[in-house]
């Protein structure tokens, strides 16, 4: 988990954009490693979750600096460094998927402790809330091992 002491709001909503920006490139990924309509669909509404958040992250940004973002490059310290990357195995996926959704809910929910501002304090609290929404999916529609044996056999058709 990321430690966070001290952090100034717009520090805190750049690491929000660039965190949903990585759980979307995340999801697109996983998504790719899964030939079940349900996995697939399931992958695709955190996938869309992630890019609605993103969006509200740099609304909430523009509105708290008073500044509209054009385009957003961020640096390494503005990345949250426990979020992993999706891997080639769908089973390893929704793993890695449940382990950044946990980091997530807890980075989210630290903040929604650390402002006072009252509508930032919301803000935080109604991701963390969402990403914590996302894992309880991932482990209800996920529990099946014929979604990834499915995926396994298709792959490895394909792939001879």
């Amino acid at each position: 988990m990321h430690r966070i002491y001290a952090i100034e709001p717009l520090e805190a909503l750049k690491m929000s954009i660039q965190s949903e920006k990585e759980m979307t490139e995340f999801y697109k990924k996983a998504q790719s490693l899964f030939y079940n309509d349900e996995a697939e669909s399931t992958l695709k509404q955190m996938l869309n979750a992630c890019l609605q958040n993103r969006q509200k992250s740099i609304s909430q940004y523009s509105q708290v600096s008073g500044k509209r973002i054009l385009y957003l490059n961020l640096d390494r310290k503005h990345r949250l460094n426990s979020l992993m990357h999706c891997g080639k195995d769908s089973r390893e996926s929704i793993n890695t998927a449940k382990r950044n959704e946990k980091e997530l809910v807890d980075f989210y929910m630290t903040l929604s402790r650390r402002f006072l501002d009252a509508d930032l304090r919301a803000f935080f609290r109604s991701l963390g809330d969402e990403h914590q929404d996302h894992l309880h999916k991932l482990e209800k529609r996920f529990e099946n091992p014929e979604l990834f044996d499915e995926s396994a056999e298709k792959q490895n058709a394909e792939a001879a």
